[in-house]
């Protein structure tokens, strides 16, 4: 096994540490220890293979073989989003493509919607699912989260002039914007032009067990965002101006995320601005704190941030946070005392003109990659993580795609990840704004001897809150993975709700272990990998 540093945070499933605390960071712990026996035993008994390691990770475009040839994405320059989740409850991810308007030519492409047979293939369910009732539509981002508990996942999707609330009907859609007080603040019509975003997020931001909404724009009034809390009855009310939430002055929000950056338990949010600054707010008793300087945020040098992502890709206990840029990718790592540190040129993870972006496990080795989708002719990015425990170090491989169809117009570049052929390898959908069809780039990579577990938290009519905004690990030894489980990152788009985690040469887990922001747990241990595991309440 690799050596890991094991600083506080590491203990939160080691009861052989159970008299460190964390640091106080103004909030209250979250990383409490839990026994290794904790949860139920499910049989399996892990052992650590001595089987070959992967090889190089290979993206290749299948997006002809699965049916999506004739999907295009179509908008502003900053105005397309995709969602790959199981949108009928079927147990495969479906793909919604958000589409819209392009401002300077006013020509209009209505948005897509394709389940998936679970064959490889996908059909189109535009006009049954509901989504050709919406009309023209300009939209610029989608969110996927379960906000009434019914038990499938809804989607709030950034739009002009305001964003829109669908609710989830076993796999057919309903606007219900206005029945549950949702949409925000209407954009101001004279900021409302070629070049704006508008981007969209759930993440449970008090800790009730509801999620709630979050909106950043600079087509909004100010203060440029606005944080809807859900009721818990269907409805939302706006508590922006209570909460102190924003997005700076200057720029345009592209990039939104809920994590934890800071591991007290409650969601933080960061929100960055294309051509303008960037805001780090932390989450002090539900009421939002600006500590942008105080985390040295202020010294990272970034002129068009346009997506995000965190993980903790070095296996020190804390969420690392890597921004797309055009220019300059900030890979930022987390010195777990709430400030961080710029090691994009040390990681060799700079990148030429991103947008769309995640970190996932492509080779399964347990240790987080980097997927960037970039514009135009260039091609897309993976880098790898070599596993360095003395800072991190990445590989370079490029991903070819086809030629785009107007230089001009495709700059914006969404991405959305999920095994969407349930091979145990994480894919991806990117697709660009300027009428070229989307891209479906299955992963092939000859993963050796590595096993992987994707972790499912169920919804349903129970109460059961699902996992947004939960922290899932996954403990194999001595070596803990863990990932906060997001809605609405990369850039405007939603990657699948669950987690995916590479185990490498363990044929399972000793622990898997869920925590929400108000402490409420769920674990098993004793798991077999190899599988989709559906974690239920105990």
């Amino acid at each position: 096994m690799p050596t890991v540093k094991r600083p506080w945070a590491y203990c939160w499933l080691l009861s052989a540490c159970a008299e460190v605390l964390p640091p106080d960071l103004g909030g209250q712990p979250f990383w409490a220890p839990i026994d290794r026996s904790a949860g139920p035993d499910l049989g399996h008994s892990p052992q650590l293979g001595t089987g070959p390691a992967a090889g190089w990770i290979r993206m290749v475009d299948r997006t002809e073989a699965a049916g999506l040839a004739p999907v295009v994405g179509h908008g502003n320059t900053h105005g397309v989003g995709v969602a790959l989740v199981d949108l009928n409850h079927d147990g495969y991810p479906d793909l919604f493509v958000a589409n819209g308007r392009r401002v300077d030519t006013t020509r209009f492409r209505a948005s897509a919607y394709y389940l998936n047979r679970g064959d490889g293939t996908f059909e189109d369910f535009t006009g049954p699912g509901g989504i050709s009732a919406l009309g023209e539509l300009d939209l610029y981002s989608v969110a996927a989260g379960d906000y009434d508990r019914d038990g499938d996942l809804d989607l709030y999707l950034g739009a002009q002039p305001t964003d829109r609330l669908l609710r989830n009907e076993g796999g057919r859609f309903e606007d219900v914007t206005t029945l549950a007080l949702a949409g925000g603040p209407a954009s101001n019509p004279a900021l409302v032009s070629d070049g704006k975003s508008k981007i969209v997020s759930f993440g449970d931001y008090d800790g009730d067990g509801w999620l709630d909404l979050v909106s950043a724009s600079k087509t909004l009034p100010e203060p440029y965002a606005y944080l809807l809390r859900n009721q818990g009855d269907g409805t939302f009310e706006d508590v922006s101006v209570a909460t102190g939430v924003f997005a700076h002055a200057a720029g345009n929000p592209c990039a939104v995320l809920f994590s934890d950056y800071d591991n007290d338990g409650d969601q933080d949010l960061w929100i960055w601005n294309d051509r303008g600054s960037k805001v780090l707010l932390k989450n002090q008793q539900a009421r939002w704190v600006d500590v942008t300087t105080s985390a040295g945020l202020d010294r990272v040098s970034i002129t068009h941030p346009m997506g995000i992502d965190s993980a903790d890709l070095d296996h020190d206990g804390d969420l690392d946070t890597y921004v797309i840029n055009i220019g300059n990718n900030p890979l930022l790592r987390n010195n777990g005392d709430g400030t961080f540190v710029d090691l994009t040129e040390s990681a060799g993870t700079g990148g030429e003109t991103g947008w769309g972006v995640a970190f996932e496990d492509l080779d399964l080795d347990g240790w987080a990659d980097l997927f960037v989708a970039q514009e135009d002719h260039l091609p897309h990015l993976v880098f790898h993580n070599l596993g360095s425990t003395d800072g991190p170090r990445f590989d370079r491989i490029e991903v070819d795609h086809p030629d785009v169809l107007d230089d001009n117009a495709a700059h914006n570049v969404a991405a959305a990840f999920a095994d969407y052929d349930r091979d145990g390898l994480t894919d991806v959908v990117v697709a660009t704004t300027d009428g070229s069809r989307i891209g479906l780039f299955r992963n092939e990579t000859d993963r050796g001897g590595h096993h992987f577990l994707e972790v499912v938290i169920p919804r349903g009519p129970g109460g059961d809150r699902g996992g947004i905004s939960a922290r899932i690990g996954v403990r194999t030894g001595e070596l803990l993975q863990f990932r906060d489980l997001t809605s609405g990152s990369s850039r405007g788009s939603q990657n699948e709700v669950s987690v995916r985690f590479g185990l490498g040469l363990w044929d399972g887990a000793d622990q898997v272990i869920a925590q929400w922001p108000d402490g409420t747990t769920w674990s098993v241990r004793n798991v077999a990998g190899d599988q989709r595991l559906e974690l239920s309440p105990p």
